[in-house]
């Protein structure tokens, strides 16, 4: 599935109306203006740390903002997560040994490290992740 950035600012416009708050009581939330959520409706661009705090906020999870998949949005907290593991597997073969390996070196970092204020970047041939 290829996301863009309005798609993603739908989602954000959607997860803020479904959690009953006014844009001015998420932005009091996550820590910044009105006017920055108004930019992440328009242009979808949002930061990280800005992500986890509006996903907080609204209880959503981070992962359906930035995918669209229903399957991590948090409509009751007690509902269980799955992965689908097949695909996962599927995706996995597509990568080269290299990027296997920087893969599991980013995977390796996000279980180890406690603190998660950090960022990873991925390149996967001439795209950055």
């Amino acid at each position: 599935m290829v996301d863009n950035k309005s798609a993603r600012g739908d989602r954000i416009r959607a997860v803020i109306l479904e959690s009953g708050k006014s844009q001015r009581e998420v932005a009091d939330l996550v820590g910044v203006t009105p006017q920055s959520i108004t930019k992440w409706l328009k242009t979808g661009k949002i930061y990280v740390d800005n992500l986890q705090a509006l996903a907080d906020a609204t209880n959503t999870d981070v992962r359906y903002i930035i995918s669209g998949n229903p399957k991590f949005k948090i409509a009751q907290p007690e509902a269980p997560y799955y992965t689908k593991h097949d695909e996962l597997h599927a995706l996995l073969d597509t990568l080269d040994e290299q990027q296997a390996q920087q893969l599991m070196l980013c995977i390796r970092a996000i279980l180890n490290n406690e603190d998660s204020d950090f960022e990873i970047n991925i390149s996967v041939g001439k795209k950055k992740v």
